[in-house]
């Protein structure tokens, strides 16, 4: 064997890295727990990874203040890219689909000029609705750039479906591997949870007016950073809920394992299989959901959870006052939430996604 067939590929990863110790100012997010994952995954499978951090800095900043870190941080991943690439035999980008105009074009034409493959992984579940509300240039410029990159992964079947005419586009779904701590007797709905940032349209508002209402033995732990738009007054006098504060992601499975049900009524925007959710599975935890974006997939309605209408605090009292009133449905959806979890774990994804840079490396 050669030295060129024994090196390990090498990958250039353009993403949001996790910085240690999470808070409201360094903020949890999707994108980030995934690079942590693929910077693991792919380095288990030979890759030698290289990493451009593309996370932003502190939040709830004045607009002007957001535009400048932007542009500022464009400028950083850009030069950092030029710089790299060619010591990588591919790039890996990994962003949501509001900012893939601008960065993935520009990526796009660096991987042309230096005959690199670059490899998209598109998060949430909204990038149609990006692509579609294009202006005429915008679409023009997408379709022959980023769009045309040699593998680009969205996270839905519903935005596979719609892609369907390009040979490019396949199905990477958001993956976990939770290992959850023991927990036997899970056998009625007490202890319930909400996790996630606390945006209001990820159905805080619904989540905290649902449990106003329910048996005094139930009570509703809330997990995640405020943001800009987050009202802590709905805490104050709450009879059955309580703010926990930020959790570190490497806590989450304990915690999840400490709870019977997770109540996520999320109605925003980009909603893809969200994190929570697929924890939540791999813990046994089924999940009370709005019938919204991607979680209309990841949700087996009376499998795994129970799925209702989004905007509802009533819908979503109605499903867990169901819970308490028929343990043995209860009792099913923990099952089908686990044998859900396990069909996303991370190791069979990466297998294939492995297989799949290998080749394009080897052309290269």
């Amino acid at each position: 064997m050669t030295g060129k067939e024994s090196r390990r590929p090498g990958i250039l990863l353009i993403a949001p890295i996790q910085k240690a110790g999470a808070s409201d100012t360094n903020v949890v997010g999707g994108n980030k727990v995934m690079a942590d994952e693929q910077v693991r995954e792919l380095g288990e499978r030979g890759f030698e990874v290289d990493v451009i951090d593309t996370s932003g800095g502190v939040t709830n900043l004045p607009a002007w203040k957001i535009r400048a870190n932007r542009l500022a941080r464009f400028l950083r991943v850009a030069w950092g890219a030029v710089r790299k690439i060619r010591r990588s035999d591919a790039a890996f980008l990994i962003i949501a689909p509001y900012s893939a105009l601008s960065l993935a074009s520009f990526l796009w034409a660096v991987c042309k000029i230096t005959r690199r493959p670059l490899v998209l992984r598109i998060s949430g579940g909204d990038m149609m609705v990006d692509y579609l509300g294009y202006g005429a240039f915008a679409r023009w410029l997408a379709d022959r750039t980023y769009m045309r990159s040699s593998l680009v992964y969205v996270e839905t079947q519903y935005l596979r479906r719609n892609f369907d005419n390009r040979d490019n586009f396949k199905w990477f779904p958001n993956t976990r591997d939770v290992e959850a701590p023991a927990r036997t007797g899970r056998g009625r709905v007490e202890k319930l949870i909400f996790a996630a940032r606390l945006d209001m349209d990820k159905g805080l508002t619904e989540a905290l007016d649902a449990c106003r209402r329910l048996p005094e033995n139930c009570h509703l732990n809330v997990f995640g950073p405020g943001m800009s738009d987050t009202d802590f007054s709905l805490f104050d006098d709450h009879p059955r809920a309580a703010y926990g504060g930020v959790l570190d992601p490497a806590e989450m499975p304990r915690v999840l394992s400490e709870h019977d049900l997770l109540v996520y009524p999320s109605y925003y925007r980009s909603e893809g299989y969200p994190g929570a959710i697929l924890e939540a599975f791999q813990c046994g935890l089924p999940v009370v959901a709005a019938r919204w974006g991607g979680v209309s997939e990841l949700v087996e309605h009376e499998k795994s959870g129970l799925l209702v209408e989004p905007r509802s605090a009533a819908a979503v009292e109605s499903a867990i006052k169901r819970l308490l009133d028929e343990p043995d449905l209860y009792r099913r959806l923990c099952e089908g939430a686990k044998r859900r979890g396990d069909h996303f774990r991370s190791a069979d994804w990466y297998d294939r996604v492995a297989v799949e840079l290998r080749s394009l490396c080897r052309k290269q």
